[in-house]
């Protein structure tokens, strides 16, 4: 069995790798999808391992570029994702190879931080491979009992990507700089939302001074508002600009049994967001572990800690 570094060339084969291995699931695999993911990022394209034997792919290891901000340090991160090993290899211990062949590329490729959101059965695993966990996202919920199982959606208002563009570079996560928060540009906003393949996500904004961005999920019990990213203009952000978002989100939500939100960033500005409701935090989101690569053990014992992150839903959703 021989490892290497992925090549354009190898996507079709990566592809059906997935499927054979993992069958379509919610999120259909494709071409398109690896491409936008995987080579259109703007933080950079993934680093992607492959085994081979028997003149096949047998086994796939991607890792998603991320930069995070933290301190007023840019974070080179990778976060462990698409993997896939085929049927027929199975239990031969090539996800682990290809995991470690990636952690040494990384350290060489200046990379300094992993993260992931594995699940309970994939998790054990990575502890074993040097990871620690964090502990659960903590969510923020509004509950509304009236929208229970209703399907009718909510119309979004007009979505005018191209006039949102103009005033991207005035808008900024408002977030301190001391909580870690992916570092945002329009081309990353435009990659994560507007292009996005796999979801429909929308927008709310004044083309002026914020932009909320979110989608809607169908549940068995009805329809959850999922809050991915807020971002404003803290000078421009005004009493009238308050009410507007206010207004517009209320219309929204109350198509929707379930609003959500990263209960870190509600938290760290409470006082930007649209009215919430009263229930606490819950601690039920993703399971969040890291894996250091390049830090200093100080500064990586700080990431450890979930009071030290500002993270929005949009960057840690799993897409």
């Amino acid at each position: 069995m021989q490892i290497r570094k992925a090549t354009e060339s190898d996507i079709p084969a990566i592809v059906e790798l997935l499927k054979s291995s993992l069958g379509e699931g919610l999120i259909q695999k494709s071409e398109r999808l690896w491409i936008w993911k995987h080579v259109e990022n703007p933080h950079g394209a993934s680093p992607v391992l492959v085994a081979e034997a028997d003149g096949k792919l047998v086994g796939v290891r991607a890792f998603l570029r991320w930069q995070w901000q933290y301190k007023g340090q840019v974070l080179q991160a990778i976060r462990a994702v698409d993997t896939a090993t085929h049927p027929d290899y199975q239990g031969k211990g090539i996800f682990k190879k290809l995991t470690l062949q990636g952690l040494d590329d990384a350290k060489e490729a200046g990379i300094q931080l992993v993260y992931n959101t594995p699940n309970e059965s994939s998790k054990p695993g990575y502890l074993k491979m040097g990871w620690v966990e964090m502990g659960r996202m903590a969510i923020k919920l509004k509950v509304n009992p009236f929208a229970y199982k209703q399907s009718t959606d909510a119309d979004a208002p007009p979505q005018d990507w191209g006039k949102l563009e103009t005033i991207l570079p005035q808008l900024n996560n408002p977030v301190e700089a001391e909580q870690v928060q992916t570092v945002l540009s329009p081309a990353y906003i435009r990659w994560r939302y507007q292009d996005n393949p796999l979801f429909n996500y929308c927008f709310l904004s004044d083309y002026r001074s914020y932009a909320l961005f979110y989608r809607i999920k169908a549940h068995s019990f009805g329809q959850e508002m999922r809050v991915v990213d807020l971002l404003i203009d803290k000078k421009a952000f005004d009493k009238t600009a308050r009410k507007q978002l206010s207004t517009a989100f209320k219309q929204i939500s109350k198509a929707c049994f379930l609003t959500s939100a990263s209960g870190r960033h509600f938290e760290l500005v409470k006082d930007v967001y649209p009215s919430m409701g009263l229930l606490p935090l819950v601690y039920k989101g993703p399971i969040v572990t890291l894996r250091n690569v390049t830090l200093e053990v100080a500064q990586f014992n700080e990431l450890q800690q979930q009071e030290n992150w500002g993270f929005a839903l949009g960057d840690m959703e799993l897409f």
